[in-house]
Protein backbone atom coordinates (compact mmCIF):
# COMPACT_ATOMS: atom_id res chain seq x y z
CA UNK A 1 0.00 0.00 0.00
CA UNK A 2 1.23 3.60 -0.98
CA UNK A 3 1.62 6.21 2.21
CA UNK A 4 3.19 9.36 1.98
CA UNK A 5 6.68 9.11 3.69
CA UNK A 6 5.68 10.79 7.01
CA UNK A 7 2.81 8.15 7.51
CA UNK A 8 5.68 5.61 7.66
CA UNK A 9 7.10 6.48 10.99
CA UNK A 10 3.46 6.81 12.11
CA UNK A 11 2.72 3.65 11.07
CA UNK A 12 6.12 2.00 12.32
CA UNK A 13 5.67 3.24 15.94
CA UNK A 14 2.05 2.47 16.14
CA UNK A 15 0.41 6.00 16.45
CA UNK A 16 -1.31 5.42 12.37
CA UNK A 17 -3.27 2.69 12.88
CA UNK A 18 -6.32 3.19 10.58
CA UNK A 19 -6.32 5.37 6.51
CA UNK A 20 -8.83 6.30 4.30
CA UNK A 21 -8.77 5.83 0.45
CA UNK A 22 -10.92 7.50 -2.07
CA UNK A 23 -11.01 4.21 -4.30
CA UNK A 24 -13.15 3.26 -7.41
CA UNK A 25 -13.35 -0.49 -5.56
CA UNK A 26 -12.00 -2.14 -2.50
CA UNK A 27 -8.20 -2.48 -3.42
CA UNK A 28 -7.17 -4.30 -0.31
CA UNK A 29 -9.17 -7.11 2.07
CA UNK A 30 -9.34 -8.23 5.77
CA UNK A 31 -6.76 -10.35 6.77
CA UNK A 32 -4.25 -9.28 3.39
CA UNK A 33 -0.61 -8.67 4.54
CA UNK A 34 0.58 -5.25 2.67
CA UNK A 35 3.90 -3.81 1.92
CA UNK A 36 4.09 -0.23 3.25
CA UNK A 37 5.85 1.90 0.29
CA UNK A 38 6.06 5.59 -0.99
CA UNK A 39 6.72 4.89 -4.26
CA UNK A 40 4.39 3.02 -6.45
CA UNK A 41 6.73 1.33 -8.61
CA UNK A 42 9.57 0.72 -6.58
CA UNK A 43 10.22 -2.61 -4.99
CA UNK A 44 11.58 -1.17 -1.91
CA UNK A 45 9.20 -1.45 1.09
CA UNK A 46 9.60 -0.02 4.68
CA UNK A 47 7.61 -2.83 6.71
CA UNK A 48 4.37 -4.71 6.05
CA UNK A 49 0.80 -4.18 7.75
CA UNK A 50 -1.82 -6.04 8.30
CA UNK A 51 -5.52 -5.11 7.34
CA UNK A 52 -7.74 -5.81 9.99
CA UNK A 53 -10.96 -4.29 8.53
CA UNK A 54 -12.01 -2.71 5.73
CA UNK A 55 -15.56 -0.77 5.39
CA UNK A 56 -17.14 2.15 3.63
CA UNK A 57 -17.85 5.20 5.89
CA UNK A 58 -18.76 9.20 5.04
CA UNK A 59 -15.92 11.44 5.07
CA UNK A 60 -17.67 13.49 7.09
CA UNK A 61 -18.36 10.72 9.87
CA UNK A 62 -14.69 10.99 11.05
CA UNK A 63 -14.34 10.89 14.88
CA UNK A 64 -11.87 12.27 16.88
CA UNK A 65 -10.51 8.75 18.07
CA UNK A 66 -10.54 7.69 14.10
CA UNK A 67 -8.14 11.18 13.85
CA UNK A 68 -6.04 9.29 16.34
CA UNK A 69 -6.12 6.16 14.90
CA UNK A 70 -4.98 7.93 11.59
CA UNK A 71 -2.03 9.69 13.74
CA UNK A 72 -3.37 12.97 14.06
CA UNK A 73 -4.44 14.42 17.35
CA UNK A 74 -7.96 16.34 16.08
CA UNK A 75 -10.62 16.28 13.47
CA UNK A 76 -9.34 19.74 12.29
CA UNK A 77 -5.32 18.92 11.84
CA UNK A 78 -6.14 15.54 10.00
CA UNK A 79 -8.45 17.67 7.80
CA UNK A 80 -5.47 19.84 6.83
CA UNK A 81 -3.75 16.37 5.71
CA UNK A 82 -6.51 14.91 3.69
CA UNK A 83 -6.84 18.24 2.09
CA UNK A 84 -3.13 18.46 1.21
CA UNK A 85 -3.16 15.02 0.21
CA UNK A 86 -6.66 14.86 -1.78
CA UNK A 87 -7.70 18.68 -2.77
CA UNK A 88 -10.52 18.96 -0.77
CA UNK A 89 -12.54 17.49 2.33
CA UNK A 90 -15.74 16.78 0.62
CA UNK A 91 -18.76 14.53 2.08
CA UNK A 92 -17.30 11.84 0.07
CA UNK A 93 -17.93 7.72 0.47
CA UNK A 94 -14.44 6.23 1.46
CA UNK A 95 -12.71 3.18 2.17
CA UNK A 96 -11.86 2.75 6.08
CA UNK A 97 -8.63 0.59 6.38
CA UNK A 98 -7.70 -0.49 9.90
CA UNK A 99 -4.47 -2.43 10.15
CA UNK A 100 -1.88 -3.86 12.57
CA UNK A 101 2.28 -3.55 12.02
CA UNK A 102 3.39 -6.96 11.34
CA UNK A 103 6.86 -6.86 13.48
CA UNK A 104 10.01 -8.13 12.14
CA UNK A 105 8.55 -8.12 8.50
Amino acid sequence: MLFKPEHVEMIKNGTKTQTRRNWKRRMVKPGGIYKVKTEMLSKDYHCKIKVTDVRKEMLYGLTVEDAQKEGYNSIEEYEKVWESINGSFDNICVYVIDFELLKGE
